[in-house]
């Protein structure tokens, strides 16, 4: 009995620190869709490299190349390139230390329920649209969300799960 319990234990360690990986991709993927639709943010990045040139055609074409970078980081697309982002930022895990199953369903389907949740928000959102919350409350809807929707997560335990990242991670 101690045994299977323990087992348990860290399988819902695992999956804590599967969610906080999660977190952490979306939150990258928010703030990447965040600089890549907002103009004056590309604007004022390039400024510094293009304040003497006069000519626009070039600063056109470099402002297109930087949007297309940050449309590379909004998605990483493979197992391999999540095992990596991953490892990156929580080598101080082992591998059995993580739900590797559940970062990959999420992070590999998320995309196809963002718009869904970004509808959702904004139906229901009284003070501000999705877009005008802060990057890590995106973060959290989103990875919420897809949770419930790929793995069909029960309501209450994501719920409690979701509250704690926000206490930890967002503001009040």
């Amino acid at each position: 009995m101690i045994f299977s319990f323990s087992v348990h234990l860290m399988d819902i360690r695992a999956r804590i620190n599967a969610r906080k990986i999660c977190l952490a991709y979306l939150y990258q993927h928010c703030f990447f869709c965040h600089l890549e639709k907002n103009d004056k943010t590309i604007t004022e990045s390039l400024f510094a490299s293009y304040i003497f040139l006069t000519d626009n055609e070039k600063y056109d074409v470099a402002k297109e190349a930087l949007k297309e970078k940050f449309i590379t980081y909004e998605y990483l697309s493979t197992p391999e390139e999540i095992k990596e982002f991953a490892e990156i930022f929580y080598d101080a895990r082992t591998p059995a230390d993580i739900d590797y199953d559940y970062v990959l369903a999420i992070t590999k389907d998320v995309k196809i329920y963002e718009a869904e949740l970004i509808a959702q928000v904004n139906t229901y959102a009284v003070s501000f649209a999705y877009d005008e919350m802060d990057t890590i409350d995106q973060a959290i809807f989103l990875l919420g969300f897809a949770e419930w929707k790929i793995l069909e997560t029960p309501k209450n335990i994501l719920l409690n799960e979701l509250i704690e990242l926000a206490k930890r991670y967002s503001d009040d």
